[in-house]
């Protein structure tokens, strides 16, 4: 039966996707329900939550107010809430009410803009697709927002402190430092900028804790990078098609690195770098128990970057196959032949027994799936499907538990 569910919970829907790619940067996010999705995102789906500081509103319709779409009631409670916080910006995220009833985020934007003088970013999610989607519309939303070429409301409030129409003139951002870490527009004698698109808590290892990455690019030379939704500002956000390269780092980052190479020349790269440290001793773990064929269930990016780890270390070993297989998004120009774009809960058990896999590696929620089955599961934590259960508070914690057997 489609959608039926036996042995996992519901995955993270992509309006906590959005606000996961949105939390960092000091606005005010107004989530457009009734308050339940807001308790969702706040309790289950972000695990900064408890940690860091963000302004996270429920809109609290009404069913009435839904339906009669009363929007000045909207305006009218954002800005007496805009009153007691200092935001920098009101992000829009959307559930099923808005999407059922096709709210016009576009002129919610104009109006708000007009009456409260901060940019406003509207995140057009429906609260049913997966959360890579809302990933995905809340790079590209702050993207064009925010990016000086652009001219959005967002870039003209960074360069002229308001939202008048002015025009914004790059090289005299670059001598006032107004282009985030990158300084100014000229490259000459500067070493290289790399950003990462993509990182955010749900499908990367230690729940927001950034520094395997850093240490990891600093290991290919790279210094400071640019990681957006992490360790940047709006700033790095307005002058982001002034760096030399993007690596993207998930499935959600792709189209927004696709669209700044398509229409700024920015080149990028699919890949997630990893500690050699790390891979090491995940590349340990698994080989020990000498598996034949092997299927990685995760995120792709994060997956495929696992394969290359242990496909270059089976050299003494009988390793035939490694495959990946995720309920995510799955990019075409990172697909391998044999790697497998799941629909349904029952067709990972379908998928196992077929191709005779005899290790699976994902998250340890995931073993309840596979009943019956007589392979080796390791554990390797996606907080998109188990959410705290199998979480961890920093990269080191979460590589202590990778790659260890789920009984």
């Amino acid at each position: 039966m489609k959608g039926l569910r036996k042995y996992l919970s519901p995955f993270t829907p992509d309006q906590s996707g959005a606000v996961s790619v949105l939390f960092h940067y000091g606005g005010m996010l107004i989530i457009m329900d009734a308050g339940g999705c807001v308790g969702n995102i706040c309790g289950y789906d972000e695990p900064r939550w408890d940690k860091k500081k963000s302004a996270i509103f429920s809109a609290a319709l009404r069913d009435l107010d839904a339906i009669l779409g009363r929007d000045e009631l909207l305006i009218q409670k954002t800005k007496e809430a805009l009153g007691d916080i200092d935001a920098k910006f009101v992000g829009l995220i959307g559930t099923p009410v808005p999407a059922v009833i096709a709210t016009d985020y576009r002129a919610l934007k104009r109006l708000m803009e007009t009456d409260y003088e901060v940019p406003v970013v509207p995140v057009e999610t429906n609260g049913i697709d997966m959360y890579d989607e809302g990933v995905s519309k809340a790079f590209l939303q702050i993207l064009k927002n925010y990016l000086y070429e652009e001219g959005g409301s967002g870039a003209r409030f960074i360069a002229n402190g308001s939202l008048e129409q002015k025009a914004i003139s790059l090289e005299e951002l670059g001598k006032l430092g107004k282009l985030g870490k990158l300084g100014k527009i000229d490259k000459s004698n500067a070493s290289e900028r790399v950003g990462v698109i993509g990182f955010t808590p749900l499908d990367t290892p230690g729940s927001g804790d950034y520094e395997d990455m850093v240490t990891a690019l600093r290991e290919q030379g790279v210094d400071n990078p640019v990681i957006y939704g992490m360790n940047d500002t709006l700033g790095d956000v307005a002058a982001a098609a002034h760096v030399d390269r993007n690596i993207v780092v998930s499935p959600g980052g792709v189209k927004p690195a696709r669209w700044l190479s398509d229409k700024y020349g920015v080149p990028y790269e699919i890949c997630y770098p990893l500690p050699q440290d790390r891979a090491d001793e995940f590349s340990r773990k698994v080989m020990g128990h000498e598996p034949r064929k092997v299927l990685i269930v995760h995120q792709q990016v994060f997956a495929n970057s696992l394969r290359d780890v242990l496909i270059g270390t089976s050299e003494d070993n009988p390793l035939e196959r490694v495959d990946v297989a995720s309920w995510f998004m799955m990019s075409k120009e990172v697909r391998h032949e044999n790697d497998t774009k799941l629909n349904e809960e029952d067709e990972l058990m379908k998928l196992v027994d077929a191709e005779g896999y005899d290790m699976v590696i994902g998250d340890p929620l995931i073993k309840r799936a596979l009943p019956g089955w007589k392979g080796t599961f390791l554990s390797l934590p996606h907080f998109a499907i188990s959410a705290s259960l199998y979480s961890s508070s920093s990269d080191e914690e979460y590589w202590q538990k990778a790659g260890d057997v789920v009984k």
